[in-house]
């Protein structure tokens, strides 16, 4: 072998490894969006927030709290708690990083903008209806069957791109985009039929989540290519963080006419136990993006995507084991009882995001190009 052959060797090798390190952190960023989800399910279970949602209409007890505040505002509450803690810890990784100066010249940019934008849609509209989501069908005794829900965003974002961009519209991902719509009306179908209209509730939010999140990841392909996937997660999860806690938050409890309760319902959230539980999700919400962000730029956004989209799986599977198996929420071993048919319609929700994201004729020719070459 001469020294050009042996070069072009090297340099195949090391992109083969670039890319299998792209899959490995969208595949991570997967895993602990999962966790995210699950943490933060925890947390609505416990301390003064388990008393909140025991109360109002859903819970049949004291009602100290109407049902908007308990459907609403409260969701954008947690919602801010959760992505202020994400934003710090991402701000810390910055710091780790000597990134921060970095971060305050990057606001300034045209892409800074562009990711606060999207942190606009991403955060108080999309973040806030997949807690929404979530805690109605928690009320419904399943919180994991709206997670392949918001895994829809794949699918939207598709969609969104070939409607605001002109992008291609090939025919696996047609073929994709309804395999998730069929798992789609699968978990959803069957969750009605056994949770009755809080499930559909949840399942609806969980749409707006995906729409918003499918939103954000077309628009937000421009800003994250010219800018540190660590700097973009921290501006992205601090712009949410913010608006989220002292926009939403605020507005929805005006809305209700209770602006009383701002100081109360926050000072009640910050004091309690619980607030930890917010911190450990948030923790995991940061590399959930930054991961995702980090794993489109060394594989492809195509497939970065369908690696993060797993969570339509890894999202119910770690809301079981930390409320049930681990016991940790003091639930039953078998909470959340996903039944059969919803595992598999997650399953099938998984497999419909890889169709959208690569081409299995194309993935299957190069596989047997390679074994020829052999």
């Amino acid at each position: 072998m001469d020294l050009d052959e042996r070069v072009t060797e090297l340099r195949t090798q090391r992109r083969r490894k670039y890319f299998v390190r792209g899959i490995a952190f969208a595949t991570a960023s997967g895993i602990c969006y999962g966790m995210y989800t699950g943490f933060i399910t925890l947390a609505e279970t416990q301390g003064v927030w388990g008393e909140w949602f025991a109360g109002g209409e859903w819970g049949g007890g004291n009602p100290a709290l109407s049902a908007f505040v308990i459907s609403f505002v409260l969701a954008a509450l947690a919602a801010g708690l959760n992505d202020f803690f994400s934003g710090i810890w991402s701000l810390l990784a910055c710091a780790k990083n000597r990134q921060l100066g970095d971060f305050w010249k990057t606001i300034k940019t045209k892409p800074g903008l562009i990711m606060m934008i999207c942190a606009a849609v991403g955060g108080p509209i999309a973040t806030t209806a997949y807690i929404i989501g979530l805690n109605s069908a928690t009320a419904a005794g399943n919180p994991g069957v709206i997670v392949p829900i918001a895994a829809l965003n794949c699918a939207i974002g598709a969609v969104l791109g070939r409607v605001f961009f002109k992008q291609e519209l090939n025919a696996h991902k047609i073929v994709g985009i309804l395999i998730c719509l069929f798992a789609a009306a699968v978990i959803g179908g069957t969750s009605f039929a056994a949770m009755g209209p809080e499930a559909l509730l949840g399942c609806l939010f969980a749409f707006i989540a995906a729409f918003g999140w499918g939103f954000e990841g077309c628009v937000a392909g421009f800003g994250t290519i010219l800018i540190d996937y660590r700097i973009g997660i921290a501006i992205r999860q601090t712009t949410a963080g913010i608006l989220e806690l002292f926009v939403m938050f605020p507005l929805l409890a005006c809305v209700s006419g209770g602006v009383g309760s701002i100081p109360e319902l926050a000072g009640a959230a910050l004091t309690d136990p619980a607030l930890l539980i917010f911190v450990v999700s948030g923790f995991f919400a940061m590399p959930a993006f930054s991961f995702w962000y980090k794993g489109n730029s060394m594989c492809g956004a195509a497939l970065g995507m369908a690696c993060n989209g797993m969570y339509a799986f890894w999202g119910p599977f770690f809301i079981w084991l930390i409320m049930g198996a681990l016991n940790i929420g003091g639930m039953a071993a078998d909470y959340p009882p996903l039944s059969p048919v919803q595992w598999l319609g997650a399953l099938i929700m998984v497999a419909g995001i890889f169709c959208i994201a690569v081409d299995p004729s194309r993935l299957f020719r190069k596989a047997s190009e390679e074994a020829t070459h052999v």
